[in-house]
């Protein structure tokens, strides 16, 4: 039993540092289960969010996180964790937007997510089954299953299924890249990425595609990015005469995890708003051979419980 003790122990010491994207690089065990769909290391979002058309029946959250299967049969996961019903706020990521537009501001985020902000960690066994589905048994005894398939030549997809706490939408990605492997923002492709979403924003649940569209993002540096769209309806909640506004979006970097911003420049009179803005934490999807193919990503944005806009979502080119 004190052996086993001291494994765990090991093994979630080591998903939190490898979640960090510092330079270690997990080693890879002798393999006597096969990995799910034969890759390693996942990006993943997951979340409770009510179907489309569909009230809240329950609690309404959203995970960001980082699968590492092991050959052993073992798993473990190290995650950022936001329930709508805590307020989430905001957080600085000490990356400026200079460069961009004329204006200096700092790219936020939701609090738990900025550079060197930590993570939970979980660990598990995972087994295969015979229809193309993976089943994780988490040690506190949360269990999901999720359905896994070829997304691209070097990539594998992983779609949630079911769970025993409440998870109603999920995806991942896999490949057989180290978990530091990383694209710098300012060397990301200016192309769409379309994927699915699933949001809530204290009505009813939606769903359905989504895109993210970099066409028109311009490089502030090796690390930001930035866009002021057209005028957009999507602004009208700006009040007064205002019936649209262009919208601004920043997304920056600290290895593989990105943050994207957006809001309606119609809510500020100056160049940086500190209000409430989308704030979008992603991770990014890599290749085996360090491709970079898009995001996983969740919204949790609100200054006060049970208010605000959650989301899950991912955005990839195959």
């Amino acid at each position: 039993m004190l052996n086993r003790l001291k494994f765990v122990r090991r093994r979630l010491a080591l998903v939190l540092v490898a979640v960090t994207m510092a330079t270690f690089v997990a080693p890879t065990p002798a393999q006597a289960v096969e990995y799910p769909g034969g890759r390693r290391i996942y990006t993943v979002a997951l979340g409770a969010i009510p179907p489309a058309g569909a009230q809240a029946s329950g609690p309404v959250w959203v995970r960001l996180a980082m699968y590492y299967f092991f050959g052993d049969g073992t798993v473990t996961e190290g995650f950022w964790y936001w329930n709508r019903s805590q307020a989430a706020g905001a957080s600085g990521t000490g990356i400026r937007t200079t460069g961009c537009a004329n204006h200096d501001c700092e790219v936020r985020t939701v609090t738990g997510f900025q550079p060197g902000a930590g993570n939970k960690a979980l660990s598990g066994t995972y087994t295969n089954s015979g229809d193309g589905t993976v089943t994780i048994s988490w040690s506190e005894g949360s269990q999901e299953t999720w359905r896994v398939s070829d997304a691209a030549s070097d990539l594998t997809k992983i779609e949630f299924v079911s769970s025993n706490y409440g998870v109603t939408v999920g995806w991942g990605f896999g490949s057989a890249a180290s978990n530091n492997a990383y694209v710098p923002v300012g060397d990301i492709p200016l192309v769409q990425y379309s994927g699915r979403y699933a949001g809530y924003s204290g009505t009813t649940g939606g769903a359905g595609p989504s895109g993210m569209n970099l066409n028109g993002f311009s490089r502030c540096s090796t690390n930001c990015l930035s866009q002021l769209s057209g005028p957009s309806s999507a602004c009208s909640a700006c009040g007064g005469s205002t019936t649209s506004s262009p919208i601004r979006y920043y997304l920056a970097g600290a290895g593989r995890r990105n943050f994207y911003e957006h809001w309606c420049s119609c809510l500020t009179s100056s160049a940086c708003y500190t209000g409430g803005s989308h704030r979008k934490p992603q991770l990014q999807v890599i290749g085996d051979n360090g491709t970079f193919h898009g995001w996983v990503g969740v919204e949790a944005s609100n200054f006060t419980a049970n208010t605000g806009y959650w989301a899950v979502n991912y955005h990839v080119d195959v």
